[in-house]
């Protein structure tokens, strides 16, 4: 028997990432129509411990650090974290900011482009999934 409003719930928490999604997608549009090209060097890797079942596994999120056109510099950590998606310390990647808005730079790849609204996008599939089989059983 499920609780009362879990079907509710898992479409609320669907919807809601669909459009986190959608708003990481407008980000990369005006990245790619007025976002501001220079490279950066990924300075650091946080690593980051989860334990599921027994098994320890371990992610890595790099640190990437960058001149704006200001001559300001500027880390951040990428949007994207996840075994595959690790960048090696001294590195030099393509970034990729919008004027003025430094912090909301992002590794010019197509992984770490793609990834997070792909990664928001499924994750809210499934929400919204368990919430329409909840609604009809």
């Amino acid at each position: 028997m499920a609780m009362p409003g879990a079907d509710l719930l898992c479409a609320a928490v669907g919807l809601s990432l669909y459009a986190c999604a959608w708003r990481d997608t407008r980000l990369v549009r005006r990245l790619r129509r007025e976002g501001v090209r220079t490279e950066g060097v990924v300075v650091a890797n946080i690593v980051n411990h989860h334990s599921q079942n027994r098994s320890r596994s371990t992610t890595q999120t790099p640190v990437i650090r960058f001149h704006d056109h200001q001559g300001y510099m500027v880390e951040f950590t990428t949007a994207v974290q996840g075994v595959g998606l690790g960048l090696a310390n001294g590195r030099r990647v393509e970034v990729m900011y919008l004027p003025g808005e430094s912090q909301k730079a992002r590794v010019w790849m197509r992984r770490h482009i793609l990834g997070p609204a792909a990664v928001l996008t499924l994750i809210g599939t499934i929400f919204l999934g368990f919430g329409l089989v909840i609604a009809f059983s």
